[in-house]
């Protein structure tokens, strides 16, 4: 029947070659997708539903008899004629499809009806008399089953208006479509009636039979249950079939006894602590089919926990991101008693925002397994471990099982994998591993008793020749024989097989043995040779694919004359597939490795990798195009703010039921296979046209997908493809447009992950407006944009520009690879990059519990596999660098010194005074004593050696009372000491800055004082060799460096910190001293193979040194690199990562390939803003703000309506405060130098200029009265009060500070009354102050409200004169009353801890701070104010109106309506962001980092969001 069909793929195939040539994928346009995989039709499938219900009824059952059929020997025949009618249905409907062989088939039916009768009589002749009742309705089914396919196969003939045999059984007419309800009714009736016999006859006749279909019945329902997706949302993806390992073959019966019974008796073996049995072997030697057959065993015996396999067929199954999940659902499963526990975890897991591995599998597995009762063993079983495609997953599995399993005795873990490095030196040292020795593969045994039981079983209707043929041919090797199994029981050509077979010589080697039999397998596929282009493109798309792909989906892929599930079908010797929507499986990837060798081996079926790719390439991108489009869920809705991706619930689920397989994966990949590719130009200009028509819509939709990570990956390598292309002579406009592709993703994509919509708002609006992939994005989407006005230019770098930090930045770390880097920042915030892409690797680590650390100690391993940082609370972390998951987090340790990470980051040193303690994190032992320091020493610091047999502790003798700081020199292993040295102490008791530098070889060590002594030392024998004492006595060496090859070492130092100086490492002699910058070296390092040294100064030059002659070279760097700050370089020189004055809390990552990077002209001049030094107004031009200049003493005054410079002023001195009179008419100014301008804003005319006591200094402030006619100042511990109505009189008052401290002294003023009366102030200390203006009494009425630092600002009411509101701590508002004393009425409790002005109403009733109100008509009793629209009287404030508007977590919300309005984007995030934020009344400002305005009305947004 099969060469039936394939003479009939054969008809086909030449009628669509002779019309139409095979046409190159890239030139064939991919029909539109459809959004549902399962709804595709194969194009020759167009068969009647009542058939295909009929048909698939049918083979349905028999399927199910013939199952039952197994459990016993008496119903053998029964087997067979099953076999035989679920082969006649798929028969039937096979050929259906190929209306043009019903002839044939006709026969063929008709022969396979006469074996059924035969079989029949066999099993009659045998049956006793519990049996007739069977016979009769087996008899019943028959006949039915018959009718009605011979009925439908009629009916099909008929349609055609074909002539076809006439079936001798068949004489029924043709069937109507409202007949069938009666047809599926007569089977329905003769099944139930044979299905309730069949197990009548088998509960008669086989003892314990329907004990056992009872577990299996169970178990099946078990297995369902974890598939359910109302208990998991992941588990009705296909991935969960391959997790399970439900796609794996079992053990032939008598087949792996000797291994299957170590295994069991490993299980039943109670009281030994091996709970880990691993199965380890070779590739291709059956480790998976054993660990399906016994994870079966358990699960019918109700002993299994869970189950997991990896495999390179399903994403998911690649990485140990979704382990924990799967198994536990697999454990809710299997039992029942631990569902709720597990359940509730994995929803308190899945809110959270990420859980590591370590965690996940404690509260997940572990804990839910410890709280079964009883002593019964339950078994997790993990295969193929090897196929997780990071070893630090690996290891990290590894290591959590290896920590846990002990505290939990009763779970047990049966692990298979490839003997890989990393797994086995996990488990060679662990006690907890069993079955390490095993074997799978003998070669010196050439019985293979295993093989010789799975070929007898498989192919018992060949030859015993051919089948011994076929074992000696094996060689043993499970992969060989399974391959040759499946090739000849999917083809009707043995023959020609088994002679290839035999043709291979005994001896060849096993790799020209399996390429043979790969060879015969594509040979016997390809019926017609014309279709071997069309064969050859399904492999290549089953090849080239960076994740499994279903027939369903290729077929997406490629034209509609190729039909993919064919050719699968015929492949099926090296591909398993059983459903056309199920994932194609490549059997082993030695077949991969064939087909993609060389012309020689493969032999006329070689793929090329770079040409599938750009084929795969074609595909994706058509399909994207097809596909994508402006708000792709449709989830606008008119009158509302845009959602971010957490307000659409189950987006997951909207995304997998909306979009199909296909349009999934070309979106993830395209831009991997591009790169892949080796991208033509021809390409190259598909991929600039999508860019230009759906960039924007793919980013959106990959938002959605929680997929942005992807997108960074698969642009970075683009972008290099696009470059290379650039060098090559090709358009350097495409390579701009790839990069701002890329960089667009980078420097948004904080907004793109929260809300995909934004992407065509705030993002999209800050982008370069000359940007040739932008430009037309901005006109299109113009109706999205917001109401944003700014002259502010965006400008892109042709570096990365890395974010996500909030403050300053102290910290940049590479790794010894330079692919990852660490930055930390002030606030004890870690983020790891991936140099290569500019993604974030991992979750970036906060220490937002403690406030913000000041001391990150951050540190890689050796080989750069992990890093490890210790915060300022004495917390140890270490992770992984290729992913960020942690190995080891939170660990805390005591005492005065801080903990210690080995150069392998592999144990901690830290001391419990007196003894030195080591604690080794990888395997999770229990810490060990190293040894006792001497007798009253305290430690305060530990150094560790390279090699890591020496280490230094550095601490004093507090009982001694002396001046000396002491460092001992130990042997670890022994911690017998080498040597001590005493250093005397020039500084506080408690003040210990001593550093000790090992250099790479461990042969030396340097010890800093801060006494400026500095001591060369051998390491071996603690040998002083050179003692230096060059430099003034408090004076301190700034870094020691030694050269990783060679022996010198180098050093700045504080005094002459422009210079560097380079000495033997052997005798400590002056070799030279590097001069030529102009400023302060702030990073230097050498070359890896030691002959140079790089230095970068803040005179913002890197200059290159030859080490042994100390000349200058050539530099890596030239030009301005950004007025560098923080840096760090690589250790190949090939990158380096900078921050800079005006950007201090971004890192500027730099590829010095070229020789020539960084900046080709100045940045601007530093323009800095904060909260005391401007204040939003207006003037008669408009609403204005004015910013203070930093580095040019300026005052720029900014126009908010245009955006634009209205004009700039240069006082005498740095403009230190700022601010706007209420009436608009007056600006005001204050120096450095206590000098105060106050300027017509209209004319910028000086109208008066007032000095102070001259004392210079940046504190300081200046406001007017609310009638804008007085003017006061204060400045360090003076303030002063002006009448601009008489301003040549003296001051109307004058206070200074009642500290008599001059260190001290300081007095601030806030507010002054609306009458003019009273002003409120603070004075140094813990007094609020309220004095009487021009009063000769000098007396004030004051009372304490906490130390000064508490009090924030202070506003009068407008009504009352005497009510005063004072902000403190930001945390409380006190409301007093202002009499003969003051009287404290209430305080308000503020829910947040943030800067923000505090206004009345106009009418005096209402009280704001920031976007929180009160209406405080009873004082005493505030009560907080709620509504669509803030109270009206705040909009008759005037110029200075109060806005409702607020800055949090990134975005814009308002109070009045209650809503969330925009996103900030990262760039503008600046460190201390409420400084450089402001409002006036629905608008909002920030500053850009050039100190321009940018202006964002959110008028037109509030008025939308009150209509709703």
């Amino acid at each position: 029947m099969k060469a039936l069909f394939k003479r009939d793929r054969k008809k086909k195939q030449k009628q669509t070659s002779e019309s139409s040539s095979y046409v190159p994928l890239e030139l064939q346009p991919v029909p539109g997708a459809s959004t549902d995989d399962t709804n595709q039709q194969h194009p020759r499938a167009q068969a009647t539903k009542s058939y295909e219900d009929a048909s698939e009824l049918s083979e349905q059952f028999f399927g199910i008899v013939k199952e039952i059929s197994e459990a016993t020997d008496l119903l053998s025949p029964l087997k067979s004629a099953c076999a035989l009618m679920v082969k006649g249905i798929q028969t039937m409907r096979t050929v259906h499809r190929n209306k043009a062989t019903w002839m044939e088939l006709c026969d063929e039916v008709e022969q396979h009806l006469q074996q059924l009768e035969v079989h029949r009589s066999e099993l009659q002749e045998r049956r006793g008399d519990e049996s007739n009742s069977c016979l009769k309705a087996l008899a019943h089914y028959f006949s039915t089953t018959a009718d009605v396919i011979d009925n439908v196969a009629k009916a099909g003939s008929e349609e055609d208006g074909k002539t076809l045999l006439s079936i001798k059984r068949a004489g029924m007419a043709q069937m109507e479509k409202d007949e069938f309800g009666r047809y599926r009714e007569m089977m329905e009736n003769a099944w139930q009636a044979y299905s309730i016999e069949v197990k009548r006859l088998i509960a008669l006749k086989v003892k314990d039979v329907g004990d056992q279909l009872e577990k299996y019945e169970k178990a099946d329902t078990r297995a369902m249950s974890v598939r359910n997706p109302e208990n998991d949302d992941s588990m009705f993806r296909p991935d969960s079939m391959i997790a399970y390992g439900d796609r794996v073959d079992f053990c032939e019966e008598g087949t792996r006894v000797e291994i299957l019974d170590a295994i069991r008796n490993w299980a039943t073996s109670s009281g030994s602590t091996r709970q880990i049995f691993w199965l380890n072997d070779a590739a291709g030697t059956g480790k998976s089919t054993i660990a399906a057959t016994i994870a079966n065993e358990w699960l019918i015996d109700n002993r299994l926990a869970g189950r997991f396999f990896f495999s390179p067929n399903s994403r998911a199954t690649q990485t140990t991101k979704e382990f924990c999940r799967f198994v536990a659902n697999d454990i809710a499963r299997n039992q029942p008693s631990l569902a709720d526990t597990i359940q509730d975890e994995i929803k308190s897991i899945s809110s959270e925002q990420h859980v590591w591995f370590d965690i996940q599998l404690q509260r997940l597995i572990i804990n839910p397994v410890g709280k079964l009762e009883g002593d019964k063993c339950i078994f997790i079983v993990v295969d193929a471990l090897d196929n997780c495609v990071l070893n630090e997953e690996r290891v990290g599995l590894l290591n959590s099982f290896v920590r846990h399993l002990p505290s939990v005795l009763h779970l047990k873990l049966l692990l298979t994998s490839r003997p890989v490095q990393d797994i086995a030196d996990v488990l060679a040292s662990s006690p907890l591993v069993h079955g390490s020795d095993l074997q799978l593969f003998n070669v010196r045994n050439s019985h293979h008793p295993d093989v010789i039981l799975y070929v007898e079983k498989r192919l018992m209707s060949i030859s015993l020749e051919d089948r011994a043929m076929i074992i000696a041919r094996s060689g043993g090797l499970f992969l060989y024989a399974a391959t040759v199994c499946r090739m000849l029981e999917r083809s009707r050509h043995r023959t020609d097989i088994l002679k290839i077979i035999s043709d291979v010589g005994a001896t060849d080697k096993l790799e020209q043995r399996m390429d043979t039999l790969y060879l015969s397998v594509l040979k016997q596929a390809l019926i017609d040779r014309d279709a071997g282009g069309m064969m050859m493109s399904v492999l290549s798309m089953i090849i080239a694919a960076y994740q499994p792909l279903s027939s369903n989906t290729i077929s997406q892929f490629l034209p509609g004359n190729i039909y993919v599930e064919d050719f699968v079908q015929d492949l099926g010797g090296v591909l398993k597939d059983g459903h056309p929507d199920r994932p194609i499986k490549v059997l082993h990837p030695t077949f991969r490795e064939f087909i993609l060798s060389n012309v020689d081996r493969a032999n006329g079926f070689l793929l090329h990798s770079a040409q599938s790719a750009a084929e795969m390439a074609y595909a994706c991108i058509s399909t994207l195009e097809h596909m994508l489009e402006d708000d792709l869920f449709h989830l606008i809705k008119p009158g509302q703010s845009l959602p971010r991706n957490d307000d659409i619930k189950d987006v997951d689920l909207l995304v997998h039921k909306s979009v199909n397989a296909a349009e999934r994966y070309a979106s993830a990949f395209w831009a991997h296979h591009v790169a892949a590719s080796e991208a033509s130009q021809d390409l190259l200009s598909r991929v600039i046209t999508f860019l230009s028509r759906k960039y924007m819509n793919w980013v959106e939709f990959m938002s959605w997908r929680g997929d942005i990570g992807v997108c960074i990956e698969g642009l970075s390598r683009l972008q290099r493809v696009s470059t290379d292309q650039v060098g090559s002579g090709n358009n350097i406009q495409d390579s701009v447009i790839v990069r701002h592709a890329h960089q667009f993703i980078v420097q948004h994509q904080s907004i793109i992950i929260d809300s995909a919509l934004q992407t065509y708002c705030m993002a999209l609006f800050f982008t370069p407006p000359e940007s040739p992939l932008f430009g037309g994005y901005r006109k299109r989407y113009r109706d999205r944009q917001p109401d944003i006005i700014t002259s502010s230019i965006v400008e892109w770098e042709d570096h990365v520009v890395l974010g996500g930090h909030s403050t300053a930045i102290d910290q940049l770390i590479f790794s010894p690879d330079g692919s990852r880097l660490i930055s930390t920042d002030l606030k004890g915030r870690l983020q790891l990059w991936d140099t290569e892409t500019g993604g974030l690797v991992g979750r970036p680590f906060d220490d937002t519990f403690h406030g913000g650390s000041f001391d990150i100690r951050c540190t890689f391993s050796r080989t750069g596999d992990r890093f490890g940082f210790i915060t300022w609370t004495k917390e140890v972390h270490i992770r992984y660098s290729i992913n960020g998951e942690p190995i080891v987090q939170n660990m805390q340790f005591l005492g005065l010194c801080y903990p210690i990470l080995s150069p392998a980051v592999t144990f901690i040193l830290f001391v419990d005074a007196p003894s030195v303690l080591r604690r080794d994190v990888i395997y999770g032992r229990e810490p060990q004593v190293v040894g006792v320091t001497e007798n009253g020493f305290d430690v305060y610091q530990i150094f560790i050696s390279p090699n890591e047999e020496m280490i230094v502790c550095v601490g004093d003798f507090p009982d001694r009372h002396d001046s000396a700081n002491h460092a001992f020199l130990w042997k670890l292993n022994t911690f017998s000491r080498v040597a001590s040295y005493s250093m005397t102490r020039r500084s506080s008791p408690y003040y210990v800055t001593v550093d000790v530098i090992f250099s790479p070889d461990s042969s030396r060590l340097v010890i800093c004082h801060p006494g400026c002594t500095f001591l060369l030392c051998e390491t071996q024998t603690g040998r002083e060799i050179s003692l230096f004492q060059e430099f003034a006595s408090f004076d301190r060496i700034g870094s020691v460096l030694f050269c990783p090859h060679g022996q010198y070492f180098a050093y700045t130092h504080l005094r002459n910190s422009s210079w560097i100086i380079l000495r033997e490492q052997e005798t400590g002699g002056l070799i030279a001293t590097l001069k030529g910058h102009t400023k302060p070296i702030i990073y230097y390092s050498f070359s890896s193979d030691g002959r140079r040294l790089a230095s970068i100064s803040y005179d913002q030059t890197v200059r290159v040194w030859e080490v042994e002659t100390g000349a200058p070279l050539e530099t890596i760097l030239r030009g301005y690199t950004g007025d560098i700050r923080v840096c760090g370089l690589s250790s190949d020189w090939g990158q380096l990562a900078s921050t800079s004055r005006t950007n201090r809390h971004r890192v500027h990552l730099y590829s010095l390939n070229g020789g020539i990077v960084g900046h080709s002209d100045i940045e601007p001049d530093d323009i800095t803003v904060t909260s005391k030094h401007v204040i939003l107004g207006a003037a008669f031009v408009g609403p204005c703000i004015a910013v203070r200049s930093g580095s040019n003493r300026g005052l720029q005054l900014w126009d908010t309506t245009t955006a634009s410079r209205i004009e700039s002023i240069f006082p005498t001195d740095y403009v230190v405060g700022v601010a706007f009179s209420p009436d608009g008419m007056l600006i005001a100014a204050l120096t450095e130098s206590s000098e105060i301008w106050v300027l017509n804003s209209e004319t910028l005319k000086i109208l008066h200029f007032f000095t102070m006591t001259k004392v210079y200094s940046k504190d300081g402030g200046l406001f007017f009265s609310p009638n804008s006619e007085l003017l006061a100042v204060y400045k360090s511990g003076s303030a002063h009060i002006w009448n601009l109505r008489t301003p040549n009189r003296p001051p109307v008052f004058r206070q200074f500070s009642l500290d008599t401290d001059t260190e001290n002294d300081f007095i601030k003023l806030s507010a002054i009354s609306s009458d003019n009366a009273r002003v409120a102030g603070v004075d140094e200390g813990d007094k609020l102050l309220v004095w009487k203006i021009g009063s000769k009494d000098k007396a004030s009425l004051q009372t304490t409200i906490g130390e000064y630092y508490t009090y924030i600002s202070a506003v009068f009411s407008p009504t009352e004169k005497y009510l005063l509101a004072v902000v403190k701590l930001l945390s409380t508002i006190s409301l007093w009353r202002v009499g003969e004393e003051l009287q404290l009425l209430t305080d308000i409790s503020l829910p947040e801890s943030i800067p923000s002005r505090i206004s009345f109403s106009s009418d005096g009733r209402y009280l704001a701070y920031g976007s929180l109100c009160w209406d405080i008509i009873t004082a005493v009793t505030p009560l907080p104010y709620s509504g669509e629209s803030s109270p009206p009287s705040f909009n008759s404030i005037g110029l200075h109106a109060h806005s409702f508007l607020r800055y949090e977590d990134g975005w814009i919300y308002s109070a009045f309506p209650p809503c969330r309005l925009l996103p900030i984007p990262t760039e503008f995030r600046k460190v201390d962001f409420a400084d450089y934020w402001y409002t006036s009344g629905e608008q909002a400002i920030f500053i850009d980092r050039r100190g321009r305005p940018i202006v964002i009305d959110c008028s037109s947004m509030l008025a939308q969001a009150r209509q709703r």
